[in-house]
């Protein structure tokens, strides 16, 4: 496992500690290897330990009423996985899998605890980081409950391209139905959103493939919804 102190990819709150409270956290942090849809954390489970995305991309999902898996986001190296339980419950309240290989690091949920208690300015970024996420959901639970099906898909489309990719030219590591459980609609309705873009020439799909022809149609149909 590389030295928490010189991860290149390390969050802005561990940037605050100190070097005893960087070795605390050594102590207390297992790094490891998950494939595809392999758990990071799952719904019902106790919480022991904090995940942070080091390398891949993962999906926070939770069963519905009527046991269907909704994904609530794609998550990005960075990121935090089961910290609002921290505070508030002793089981996690929601799953989080691997949609490609990735690396995750696990910190013990009693160190955690002693660094948030002890570092205020720890403490005060993650409670940034844990305001602009939440800011973040709001804004992407309002399009896709107010958004028509081709302006969600193009949401989605500018995501894996500008956010995650940063290129036109993109791969999406998720099966039909599970890009329909993160646009809220069913597998049918993604295969036919896609070649409707496709057919007025916005995109060109290829399997999980996908170049965008014309982004500033994209953009349009992602804007007007």
């Amino acid at each position: 496992m590389e030295n928490c102190e010189f991860c290149k990819i390390r969050s802005k709150a561990v940037e605050t500690l100190t070097q005893d409270e960087v070795q605390l956290l050594q102590e207390n942090c297992a790094e490891v290897d998950l494939v595809a849809d392999e758990n990071i954390i799952k719904e019902g489970s106790l919480s022991s330990h904090i995940a942070y995305l080091k390398e891949g991309l993962a999906k926070i999902h939770k069963k519905g009423v009527k046991g269907t898996d909704q994904i609530l986001k794609i998550v990005q190296p960075g990121s935090y996985i089961g910290i609002q339980t921290v505070l508030t419950s002793k089981v996690h309240q929601y799953s989080a899998s691997a949609v490609e290989n990735s690396k995750v690091c696990y910190i013990d949920i009693t160190s955690f605890k002693q660094l948030l208690s002890t570092n205020a300015a720890f403490a005060k970024e993650l409670v940034i980081y844990l305001c602009q996420d939440e800011l973040s959901y709001f804004n992407r639970f309002v399009n896709v409950h107010q958004k028509q099906l081709d302006g969600r898909m193009a949401d989605t489309l500018l995501f894996f391209a500008d956010e995650i990719n940063k290129s036109r030219i993109f791969t999406i590591p998720l099966k039909r139905y599970d890009l329909a459980a993160l646009i809220c609609s069913t597998r049918e309705s993604v295969t036919r959103a896609l070649k409707d873009l496709s057919d007025i020439g916005t995109i060109k799909v290829n399997g999980n493939s996908f170049e965008i022809l014309n982004y500033e149609l994209l953009k349009k149909i992602s804007e007007k919804g």
